[in-house]
């Protein structure tokens, strides 16, 4: 069960707020397109989970530590610099992200739920 709540179980506001970000992407999507063709929904539902897996995958390359360079950049605009090295920066993130839980889970998870829902529509 450690790998279930480490990987998707632990917090359900983020899903909360993942369902609701897609709900209101399908909403857009929807009246812009219109209501009334089958066709409109597939690509409401299919743009929304798209935007939400890439969203999620951004997330997961940002807690892998891609964008570490740039946090160390802008750390150094101060007077008194916490940190002597990119490196040492780099070594602190990686500590603090190694007890974090994947915070960029939900994202991915409720996207491919509502690319399967698209897919679903589609076919029948």
């Amino acid at each position: 069960m450690g790998f279930l709540k480490r990987w998707f179980f632990h917090s359900p506001v983020r899903y909360v707020v993942a369902l609701v970000l897609n709900i209101a992407v399908v909403l857009i999507v929807l009246c812009v397109r219109g209501f009334e063709v089958r066709i409109y929904y597939v690509d409401a539902f299919s743009a929304a989970g798209a935007a939400s897996v890439f969203f999620g995958l951004l997330l997961w390359v940002a807690a892998a530590g891609a964008f570490d360079m740039f946090g160390y950049g802008f750390s150094t605009f101060g007077t008194v610099r916490k940190y002597r090295d990119l490196y040492e920066y780099t070594v602190r993130k990686k500590e603090q992200r190694s007890r974090q839980n994947k915070t960029y889970m939900p994202y991915i998870v409720v996207g491919l739920v509502f690319l399967l829902v698209s897919v679903l529509i589609s076919a029948l």
